[in-house]
């Protein structure tokens, strides 16, 4: 076993430069966070099928700072083309059994059986899953309801998540699948398995959630929170609301519905994926999420599967029962605890028809050396009917970069109301107009508008967070979260001269508490 210090969390983030790590797998054990993830191959790990070879790693931690990483993986893919799991060890769950040991659950490939997916079960010796045995068969699902399979497609019936029902004294496993009938592009469902051994399971006849909505809800967990609500969390690769979404109950079997906040369940954007989520400890009203952001294939431009694990961060319960998600305070305490590099009481920014723009950070700094560390950006703000405003980031001397944009939606008592968005300008051009001008700019999968979130509610004394690591962005405010992957921009690097600056549309914005930290205790 390999253990990290506090001043090499990064390691945390992926395996190594060359392998990624994806969907996340916590448990807590009594006051030890276990994190597996799936982690993709060494070796030709751009493409698909090659890149979901994936196997399973396993990271430990007391205070989510400090890690320790198994040297090999708990559950590689099996040797023989005929298993199983040979071509991929992906999703599935972590539970302590009714002998007091660790067993998992998850999804075994093989593209020899035309893409349908098993579901496989492994045991530990103990609680802590130092090492696991895997069951030689797929879980037995009992003679009485195997008939049931048919209200359910065979290619998707994956990602399971396995949890104790105390007021029913049995296991639950949630199965990511699609129905057998309707219409194709939303049938995604969960279908709901129960046990009370961990090894005959059976299927109810009916989903267990079936929103009509979407394609497959992938990675879906269930909890309760000591307000008595249930959450249904799942994440969804097509919009609407693309991304880790959740849905909330007064029963652990529903009905669920949206909460009524104005962020449709959604935390982020899709380039934040596949995350779940384990309790805090020594704090159940909350839970500390784990997910994925993205890579990226410069060759060809396409966003992969995998990427660079985020900071973890928690949610708890609004008063409403909505779910806020915020950064972990503890790790934010401890890893920037350098003087800033900048920091000014206030930067007040007036402008009345036009676009005015204040650069504060060039990038490079120390012969470059800070720019690539991790960065920690924090501020408040005022404004007087400004049409919009915020943050630059990675822009050049023509603006062209990324634009964290603030703009007002409500005006009146209370708290104000914001539609935030992170832009990447300039937006590309209609055909007519690109080939008039020769402006041929990148058309994103994304559009220009990369993530989006509505009707967000900010305390007036509330900061705005912004985290940087390399090519990563991470923003936290009002209880939503924007992540993303900062990509070279037509130009052919990542923006200019400026790593960030501040701009105001229309109007008057000040800036206040403004700081930025970059850390010391982390290597790259």
């Amino acid at each position: 076993m390999v253990s990290f210090t506090a001043g090499s969390a990064l390691s945390a983030r992926r395996p190594s430069s060359n392998r990624g790590s994806a969907d996340a797998i916590p448990i807590l054990v009594d006051d030890t966070y276990h994190i597996f993830h799936l982690t993709t191959p060494s070796h030709h790990t751009i493409q698909h099928p090659e890149r979901l070879r994936s196997c399973w790693s396993h990271l430990r931690s007391k205070n989510l700072i400090q890690w320790s990483r198994d040297n090999s993986p708990n559950i590689p893919p099996s040797d023989g083309s005929a298993n199983h799991d040979a071509d991929g060890v992906w999703t599935g769950s972590a539970v302590i059994g009714p002998d007091g040991n660790m067993h998992i659950f998850y999804t075994g490939y093989n593209l020899s059986h035309d893409g349908k997916h098993v579901i496989i079960h492994a045991a530990s010796s103990d609680m802590e899953g130092a090492s696991f045995v895997r069951f030689p068969e797929p879980i037995t699902i009992s003679h009485e309801t195997t008939a049931n399979l048919a209200s359910f497609e065979d290619i998707d019936f994956r990602d399971p998540y396995v949890l104790f029902n105390e007021d029913e004294r049995q296991y639950w496993m949630l199965v990511a699948t699609r129905l057998s009938e309707g219409p194709y592009w939303t049938r995604g469902c969960l279908a709901l398995l129960t046990s009370t051994d961990l090894n005959t399971w059976n299927l109810e006849p009916e989903p267990f959630f079936a929103p009509n909505d979407m394609f497959c809800p992938e990675c879906p967990e269930l909890f309760t929170l000591p307000n008595g609500k249930w959450y249904l969390v799942y994440s969804r690769f097509a919009s609407p609301h693309a991304g880790t979404v959740y849905q909330m109950s007064d029963s652990a079997r529903g009905p669920f519905w949206k909460p009524k906040d104005g962020s449709a369940g959604r935390w982020d954007g899709k380039r934040w994926y596949a995350a779940k989520s384990c309790p805090k400890a020594r704090d159940p009203s909350k839970r500390v999420y784990f997910g994925w952001i993205a890579d990226r294939c410069e060759a060809d431009k396409k966003w992969m599967w995998g990427g660079d694990m985020a900071y973890p961060r928690q949610v708890s319960a609004a008063a409403d029962g909505s779910l806020r998600i915020e950064p972990v305070e503890e790790i934010l305490s401890e890893l920037f605890r350098s003087k800033p590099v900048f920091q000014r009481p206030f930067v007040k920014l007036d402008s009345h028809g036009a676009v005015k723009k204040h650069f504060l950070y060039p990038t490079s700094t120390n012969n470059g050396a800070t720019s690539s560390l991790p960065t920690l950006m924090s501020f408040m703000f005022s404004s007087s009917d400004a049409a919009s405003f915020g943050v630059l980031f990675h822009a050049d001397s023509d603006l062209s970069g990324y634009w964290l944009r603030f703009t007002p939606a409500q005006a009146g008592s209370g708290r104000p109301i914001f539609t935030i968005s992170l832009s990447l300008s300039p937006p590309s051009l209609d055909d007519f107009w690109a080939d008039q001008y020769k402006l041929y700019l990148p058309r994103e999968v994304d559009d220009h508008e990369l993530v989006r979130h509505d009707n967000v509610s900010i305390e007036q004394d509330e900061p705005v967070k912004v985290l940087m690591m390399g090519d990563t962005l991470e923003v936290f405010l009002g209880g939503r979260a924007i992540s993303y992957r900062f990509q070279p921009t037509q130009h052919g690097t990542k923006g200019g001269n400026l790593r960030y600056g501040l701009f105001v549309d229309g109007g008057e914005v000040t800036f206040s508490s403004f700081f930025s930290v970059v850390s010391n205790t982390l290597s790259t």
